[in-house]
């Protein structure tokens, strides 16, 4: 024992010391599993006392005949399947177990072991799993009989039981039937007792998540255990010799047919680089998110992507509360860390997700639904969350689905939360806009901003805006939210929400955006730098903004103190403004643009006054003048104009963008409004300029 330790120290050192000198970068998002559409029925288990017969004529493994050692690829001999798999070789181990798709050679047996992220694929026999020592002792294996009716047989001679045992304690057999697929293990007694063990003896299968055929222990070694699906971890006495226990496959033709997919999806995988790719939206197999925007997660831990999406869609992306919870009566069933505050954590079983190949339906346009399951008194609610995505908004669609089957009387409710982290920061303040039940919940530290919207169907029975370290007191033992803001900017904060699906059987959708963005922008409004006020003149400061208003949002100037502009179409006064874009729904704004505006005394007042009384022409033909002048064709060239007086109504002119290409065949003195260039145009009769004030002869 002390050299085993003294050995497993040294092991640990090698490894500190490989990943100080090698540091792992970043590890590669995993893709999507199949599973069957009908669950796997369980196997059947039974025992019985019999004989024991050593194997004789069968290939030997001389690799196995000593501690802590594993097979390569061995042949069964014929298609063995298990569960809905079917495997023709088999990987053995000094450690009493029998493996098909990956060697397996863990002395620990346990729970733990199997929920690690590097046995997601493992299918494993344990006929005695514990910390076994084949030295001195044989493995062999055979293949008897002849198809379709062929058995395979592996050994375990003369093994020691537990890992220092003196001599020889325990010989054991796996068997494989052929068609029947049954498992059997039969064991017989050497002549030295076992040493204090603490062995494991079952069947599991990692391939299905159904939890009742995923896996099957028993609990002792007597003549008659239980078997269920939870592993006993301490058997330390030997079964009897011919003690077999066996484990009878019952899955059908129909039962196998059809897969789904499940596990980690990714919407808009490309994306999330810079502010015009849109959002990467990371999702696991149970719903925990990650989200990248400009290159930065959104969700603490902000570089954690969930890597192991599928093989453990259990896994948040940080400490604290996260992902979806769903409420039966007094029992809950998370997919996440998030947790009401009372009962037995039970997980939600990952159903199904959207292949990965199929999410982008059209170009830019992404759809994504996953699936989970809940079971409670024999009866099956349904959580279906379905995502929708536009590419390049920093928005998306989320739609929370429940189905209630019959027979159910209790209430079935439904929260999803997670710690936020705001582009860069984990601080911000909460908010809650609108009126109910049409509200904003988030925090937001501009330009930063996260944020639940509702939009339609079941409504929600409360939010969550502060401390992520209370989301799960405040989500309490009713799995409502309390309606909590916290207006600190200086709050690590968290949000969540939270919904009443009632208790009538049915599907119920709530409909909801999340926002990662404000809609006002990350961009400061883009200024001409031609902010002068001509003598005597106003200034629209609206005119000196060059770039397109973002929808949803409106232009803001601030003066020099500070003040919001009453009317920024009639500015007087110089100094520096200040403009941006603001959200009236987000109440967010994006970052400023600033503009000094000074007088011009190069230009403004330099016409005659206009005369105001006269002669009114008796001429037909209309004038419009301010001058007295008469209508003389001989001596006035300035006849055949329209007069249009109004002291409230303008002119409105022709609005062309671009006349220059718009207007195949211009005619001189043409005049337009050339929504471009935001001017008055005049074609010349050679090209279009805009038409500029300045002065004009007073004489």
């Amino acid at each position: 024992m002390e050299y085993l330790l003294y050995n497993y120290k040294a092991r640990l050192f090698f490894l500190v010391l490989f990943v100080a000198l090698f540091p792992i970068i970043s590890e590669a998002q995993q893709v999507q599993k199949v599973r069957r559409v009908n669950p796997n029925i369980p196997y059947t288990f039974s025992s019985e006392r019999s004989s024991y017969t050593y194997l004789d004529g069968g290939t030997v493994v001389p690799a196995l005949s000593k501690d802590d050692a594993v097979s390569g690829k061995l042949p069964i001999g014929f298609p063995f399947q298990l569960g809905c798999d079917f495997y023709s070789d088999f990987y053995a181990s000094s450690n009493g177990t029998l493996s098909f798709n990956d060697p397996f050679v863990s002395m620990n047996n346990g729970s733990y072991i199997l929920s690690m992220s590097r046995y997601a694929n493992l299918t494993l026999l344990a006929p005695l799993w514990d910390n076994l020592n084949g030295d001195r002792g044989i493995f062999s294996y055979k293949t008897t009989g002849t198809a379709p009716n062929q058995v395979f047989i592996a050994e375990w001679k003369n093994w020691k039981w537990y890992w220092n045992a003196a001599s020889a304690v325990i010989s054991f057999q796996v068997k494989l039937y052929e068609g029947s697929n049954r498992i059997e293990y039969i064991y017989n007694q050497e002549p030295s007792p076992n040493t204090p063990g603490s062995a494991s003896i079952g069947v599991f299968n990692a391939n299905t998540l159904n939890a009742e055929a995923k896996q099957l222990w028993i609990n002792n070694t007597s003549e008659s255990p239980v078997a269920s699906t939870s592993i006993t971890e301490n058997i330390n006495i030997r079964p009897a010799s011919g003690q077999v226990y066996r484990f009878t496959r019952n899955d059908t033709d129909a039962s196998c047919d059809g897969v789904v997919y499940y596990g980690q999806t990714i919407i808009n995988p490309n994306g999330g680089t810079n502010a015009n790719d849109g959002l990467k939206i990371i999702l696991s197999g149970a719903a925990n998110m990650q989200i990248i925007r400009n290159g930065k997660g959104q969700i603490h831990k902000p570089d954690n992507y969930l890597p192991y999406g599928t093989t453990n869609p259990y896994n948040v992306t940080g400490p604290g509360a996260h992902g979806v919870a769903l409420a039966v009566g007094n029992s809950y069933f998370t997919g996440g860390s998030l947790t009401p505050a009372y009962g037995e954590d039970q997980r939600l079983e990952v159903v199904s997700s959207t292949q990965q190949g199929g999410i982008e339906s059209t170009s830019g346009h992404f759809v994504n639904e996953i699936k989970l399951a809940a079971v409670k008194n024999s009866l099956t609610y349904y959580l279906t969350v379905k995502y929708v995505y536009n590419l390049p908004e920093n928005d998306f669609f989320m739609n929370y689905t429940v189905t209630i089957p019959e027979g159910n009387t209790e209430e079935v409710k439904l929260a999803h939360g997670w710690d936020t982290f705001l582009q860069g920061s984990d601080a911000g303040p909460g908010f809650v806009l609108g009126t109910a039940p049409n509200l904003v919940v988030g925090v937001k530290r501009e330009p930063s901003f996260e944020a639940f919207e509702f939009l339609d169907g079941i409504p929600w029975s409360g939010y969550f805006s502060a401390n992520y370290g209370s989301l799960d007191t405040d989500l309490g033992e009713d799995t409502t939210f309390k309606n909590t803001i916290d207006p600190d900017p200086n709050t690590d904060n968290g949000i969540g929400i939270s919904m009443n699906f009632g208790k009538i059987p049915g599907s119920f959708t709530s409909s909801n955006k999340l926002v990662f963005a404000c809609e006002a922008g990350d961009v400061a409004p883009a200024l001409a730098n031609k902010g002068g006020i001509c003598q005597g003149m106003v200034l629209d400061l609206n005119s000196l903004i060059t770039s397109p208003t973002p929808p949803g949002s409106v232009i803001v100037w601030k003066d020099s103190k500070d003040e919001v502009v009453a009317d920024p179409t009639t500015v007087t006064k110089e100094g520096t403004y200040t403009a941006y874009y603001h959200s009236v729904k987000y109440d967010c704004d994006s970052p400023v643009a600033t503009t000094v505006v000074k007088q011009d005394t190069s230009c403004g007042v330099c016409y005659k006054p206009g005369v105001v009384n006269g002669t009114q022409t008796s001429s037909p033909l209309a004038v419009i003048s301010t001058l007295d002048r008469k209508n003389y064709p001989a001596v006035n060239p300035r006849n055949g104009a329209l007069i249009l007086e109004s002291k409230e109504k303008g002119f409105a002119i022709n609005k062309v963008a671009s006349p220059e290409t718009a207007i195949a065949v211009p005619v001189e003195g043409m005049l337009v409004y050339d929504t471009t260039s935001n001017c008055l145009k005049l074609y010349n009769g050679i090209i279009w300029n805009c038409i500029e004030q300045t002065c004009v002869d007073n004489d």
